[in-house]
């Protein structure tokens, strides 16, 4: 059985306080030393931009007196002058307010103000390390166990990934929740309950994770106490007197008293956020029931569909939430310099559909071991089972959410499955009689190698690969609107909606709204607008130096400063940039294709021209980079309705419109105009030069698929995968590829067809050989066709000249 000792190490010595200081000095002297070249906000090769620092940012720096102590990622003046916001208030006030006192001295320097926020975050993280060593020193019983579990935890890829996150749901919760579970420790141990408030309250002050924490704990111990006293009143004589003094007990539980404490403080903070932003809204744009926060609470429990719902989502069903959920605890409770010396690197960005096997059963051995430990351990059991059912208590109402099911930070809680786990382990670990891992010398060395594994960890997490490019350009970014907001500092200004801006892919309206929050944030009255959309307003901001229109800040390289101009100047300088190069596509309107975006230009233009909404479908060359469920298409929409009224500008008789292109390669594009219900009014298709890294992906794609043996051959070599036929020639030229390809799926069932497919017997997917469909590279010919997701008895497949004979066929039995 496992033994945790009742009493507290001892921390009077003096080497016992250094020993306890040195914890967090050495963990920020590491992070610092091995993390520092994490300053900005583009965080890797996979695109990970850090929007929830930039929001966090933003947010404390527009938090003031003048504006109510809202939360506003956003502030902006409208043409009566009044002041309107882009409200963020559903979390806690605590955490904003430390950022504000941790930027604040360092006026306009924006890469300073966030160096400042990153280095409050990493105390964040060592001050919630110290915490858990603390709590795990009382339960274990050991300070080298503590030390070693601590640091062996808190080495998991979510914790250093996210060490220097400034943002609440990150290590700002995590310090709130180590925070309390270190007074639910004090409070098991020496009753102190008034400590155990406190401690709770501060974590509130911070998030909500704190509830996750407490969810547990009172039910476990209320439950506890109860069955005690029913167990006493069964073994006194009097029944009803036992009943009734048991009753009187538990009303006067300190597990009620928690609870009611922490609700009542919650509901109070958030009631101050609530009332807040409904004062904000007195102008009556929205009812109290309408509000930001209140609509994000209905989302976040299953009750409000809008535009970005994942009701669709197989995130909905219990075996893949819960397959989530055991791959983050798998990634949680293995250390990340562990997983990088077996050559295993965790993919990211989440949520992930398909669950990578090691990890998941990783996750669920690690939690099947926790719950172990719980039925091992004699003492502390509320304690052990606190931690590990922390991160499952967050998770769950999160399965509900119909905006976004689950963050990549979602694991973070489950950090303290993990420090359960590995204290159990060294605990149980010395009581076996060849290990005695309770002498000195044997624990030192288990605290030695986690000292090594968190300092590798943090190292490999430091340097996870980025784009150069990137990080000079946001950068220079910085370094520009610093330069913007010496001069603009107080006035109204306005950006214009420049796709270059963007720093990450995201959904439309937010494709680079967070950086520029943060940018032009603290009395920036920064608004997202068209060219035309420059009115009352003082100055004007656009990534383009436009001839004729002079500049405010000539030094810049990126972004530049304007004095408001009339409104129509900016789309005249915009349309004159354009008009000098030749668009790549010409039809109802030009269609240009530059600087990672697709422009439509068109003059004369009257308001029926842009009346019809716009498309345009993406095919990338990877067809990884698309959803799951559209690469059987091959293609995704830019968006899925773009009007000109939104996204662009009608000025001098003509209509200008730019949308951004993702940042992966894109191989063709099919762009145009439909009117709903009627169909396209006009399409063109644009096939960008392929780039360097296109060709990369292709010439790489081809190599994969020809290193195995083709189910048929005829003019082209035939690849069949199970879920991909492919189409393979060396040496090839567009030639060959000439007319038309037939692909006809014949599936085992006839009843999995379309039932208007079902009398011919078989899909038709024919195409032709040409990009995105095709690929033509360094004298080959590659094509891959995703086949449809149902048993398929066989393939017919071939090449024909339309109104002419067939040039060739094959057949591919699949089924048996």
């Amino acid at each position: 059985m496992l033994s945790f000792a009742l009493k507290r190490p001892r921390i009077a010595e003096w080497r016992d306080r250094l020993t306890l200081a040195a914890i967090p000095l050495a963990m920020l002297i590491a992070l610092l030393a091995l993390g520092g070249d994490r300053w900005y906000f583009y965080r890797g090769d996979d695109g990970i931009h850090d929007d929830a620092s930039a929001k966090t940012l933003a947010i404390a720096d527009n938090l003031s007196i003048e504006h109510n102590l809202l939360l506003a990622g956003r502030v902006w003046r409208d043409e009566d002058g009044g002041f309107r916001y882009d409200l963020y208030s559903r979390f806690p006030l605590g955490a904003y307010v430390l950022a504000k006192a941790a930027t604040l001295p360092f006026g306009d320097d924006l890469a300073a103000r966030l160096a400042a926020g990153r280095i409050l975050a990493l105390l964040m993280f060592c001050g919630a390390a110290t915490f858990a060593y603390l709590a795990a020193a009382r339960i274990a019983g050991s300070r080298r166990i503590a030390l070693a579990a601590t640091l062996l935890a808190f080495s998991g890829f979510y914790a250093v990934f996210y060490a220097d996150g400034v943002f609440n749901e990150g290590v700002m919760d995590m310090f709130g929740a180590a925070l309390a579970f270190h007074g639910m420790t004090v409070f098991i141990q020496e009753g102190r309950f008034r400590q155990l408030l406190v401690k709770t309250c501060a974590a509130l002050l911070l998030g909500w994770h704190v509830y996750a924490l407490l969810l547990p704990f009172i039910a476990l111990g209320f439950g506890g106490e109860a069955l005690a006293l029913l167990r006493s009143a069964l073994a006194s004589g009097d029944g009803a007197k036992a009943a009734r003094s048991a009753l009187v007990s538990l009303a006067r539980s300190r597990y009620i008293a928690l609870a009611a404490v922490s609700v009542l403080f919650g509901s109070t903070l958030l009631a101050f956020n609530l009332a807040n932003e409904y004062a904000a809204y007195s102008d009556g744009r929205a009812t109290r029931f309408e509000t930001p926060t209140f609509q994000s609470i209905l989302r976040r429990f299953g009750r409000e569909d809008d535009d970005f719902a994942n009701a669709d989502d197989p995130g909905q069903d219990w075996g893949v939430f819960l397959s989530r959920q055991f791959y983050r605890v798998g990634v949680a409770s293995i250390p990340y310099a562990l997983a990088r010396a077996v050559g295993y690197d965790f993919p990211t960005p989440e949520p992930l559909r398909d669950m990578p096997l090691a990890p998941t059963v990783l996750g669920i051995a690690a939690t099947v071991a926790a719950l172990g430990a719980l039925a091992l351990a004699r003492r502390y059991r509320i304690l052990l089972a606190t931690a590990v059912l922390f991160g499952f208590c967050w998770a769950i109402p999160m399965r509900h959410n119909t905006f976004y099911h689950e963050h990549l930070h979602e694991g973070l809680p489950f950090a303290a499955l993990a420090l359960a786990l590995f204290a159990a382990a060294l605990a149980g670990a010395r009581r076996l009689p060849r290990a005695r891992l309770g002498g000195g010398g044997a624990t030192t060395a288990a605290a030695a190698i986690a000292a090594i594994v968190f300092a590798l960890s943090v190292f490999h997490a430091g340097r996870i690969e980025r784009d150069a490019a990137e990080a000079e350009r946001e950068k220079t970014l910085m370094a520009d609107f610093t330069a913007i907001r010496e001069i603009a500092r107080g006035n109204r200004v306005r950006v214009i909606a420049d796709p270059k801006l963007a720093l990450w892919d995201g959904y439309s309206r937010w494709e680079w709204d967070y950086a520029t929050r943060y940018y032009l944030s603290g009395g920036y009255l920064g608004f997202q607008a068209n060219c035309l959309r420059s009115r009352d307003v003082d100055f004007a901001v656009a990534l383009h130096r436009y001839e004729g229109l002079e500049t405010l800040t000539p030094e810049n390289r990126l972004a530049f400063l304007y004095a408001a101009p009339e409104p129509p100047e900016l789309c005249r300088a915009e349309r004159r940039r354009l008009e000098s190069s030749e668009p790549a596509a010409r039809s109802v309107f030009d269609v240009y294709l530059q600087d990672g975006a697709v422009s439509y230009l068109k003059a004369p233009c009257e308001r029926r021209d842009y009346a019809a909404p716009f498309f345009a479908y993406l095919y990338p060359a990877d067809p990884n980079d698309l959803p799951p469920e559209r690469r059987l298409d091959g293609f995704r929409p830019a968006r899925e309705t773009i009007r000109l009224a939104e996204s662009g500008a009608a000025f001098d008789g003509a209509c200008l419109m730019t949308l951004r292109l993702p940042d992966y390669p894109v191989a063709a594009i099919q762009t145009g105009q439909y009117t709903p219900g009627v169909g396209r009014a006009w399409d063109v298709e644009i096939v960008p030069p392929p780039s360097a890294e296109a060709l990369a992906i292709y010439e790489s794609a081809y190599q994969a698929i020809a290193s195995g043996e083709p189910a048929a051959r005829a003019a082209f070599d035939l690849y069949l995968d199970g879920d991909a036929l492919s189409y393979l020639k060396e040496p090839c030229a567009e030639s060959d590829a000439r007319g038309r390809f037939f692909l006809s799926v014949h599936p085992a069932d006839v009843g999995d067809l379309p039932a208007e497919r079902r009398g011919d017997g078989h899909d038709s997917l024919n195409f032709a050989f040409a990009p995105p469909a095709g690929v033509f590279f360094g004298g080959k010919c590659m094509a891959t066709r995703p086949l449809p997701d149902y048993d398929i008895a066989k393939i017919e497949t071939g090449q024909w000249i339309p109104g002419g004979e067939r040039l060739w066929e094959a057949e591919i039995a699949v089924g048996d």
